[in-house]
């Protein structure tokens, strides 16, 4: 009867956890999924930072992972977009968003854009245009911009 208590002792103890404290956390079930209309007030944002030419708070939405045209990592990218604010007097900037992709943690944003910048110092003006993708991504909470890549069209 002894041997049988121990025995039955024994499996409680091996069928049971030592403890819960250091087991990994279960992946949130609450995480939130990214949305078309999250989506589109980020796009809105974009357009808004870009036309304010404020280099901080535009580079705020890149992620510090981000590259252009799969080739510009984010310091170049700093870099260019600093040069054209510190060149323009001001910009323009229209979208024309033609699809919007939502996953878990990301989206992927496809359109058509049109940049109107007006160079110091005698406010000449410059037009660029062409296809444009976002590749966006939940990064602390707030989306942000993974790779960005664009055709320019040279037609005009």
């Amino acid at each position: 009867m002894r041997k049988m208590a121990c025995v039955f002792g024994l499996f409680l103890i091996m069928a049971s956890p030592l403890s819960t404290g250091a087991q990994a956390p279960l992946p949130s079930a609450t995480a939130q999924a990214v949305t078309a209309d999250e989506v589109r007030q980020f796009m809105e944002e974009y357009k808004a930072r870009y036309m304010k030419m404020d280099i901080d708070a535009f580079m705020a939405l890149f992620s510090k992972e981000a590259a252009e045209n799969r080739m510009l990592p984010y310091d170049d990218l700093r870099e260019g977009y600093r040069k054209t604010f510190s060149n323009s007097t001001s910009i323009q900037y229209n979208l024309e968003i033609y699809n919007i992709q939502t996953y878990q943690k990301s989206a992927f944003v496809s359109g058509r854009y049109e940049l109107i910048q007006f160079l110091k110092p005698n406010n000449k003006k410059k037009i660029f245009q062409g296809d444009i993708q976002w590749d966006l991504i939940r990064e602390g909470g707030s989306l942000k911009i993974r790779e960005i890549s664009y055709v320019r069209d040279y037609s005009k």
